[in-house]
């Protein structure tokens, strides 16, 4: 899991003085599904995390995470440019 890299990484806005995290790997998503999720109870995060552990395709963890993203209601941004 740890080194599967997404073929886009996003930045993914949340709550706090930072406002923003950068998610480039499925170890990533996974850390941030299990940490900062409200309620980690929809069908949309089991099966998000579920991609995440049983070592699906990083695509396919990646499509996972964001349609949670979507379904939680959290906003996300794949155009930034990563230097």
């Amino acid at each position: 899991m740890g080194g599967k890299k997404f073929r886009v990484p996003l930045v993914v806005y949340i709550a706090g003085p930072v406002g923003f995290t950068l998610i480039e790997s499925v170890a990533q998503a996974s850390d941030f599904l299990f940490d900062h999720w409200p309620g980690n109870d929809s069908l949309a995060w089991t099966d998000a995390m579920k991609r995440c552990a049983e070592d699906y395709a990083s695509d396919d963890a990646s499509a996972a995470f964001l349609i949670a993203l979507e379904g939680a209601g959290i906003s996300y941004d794949r155009t930034v440019e990563i230097y």
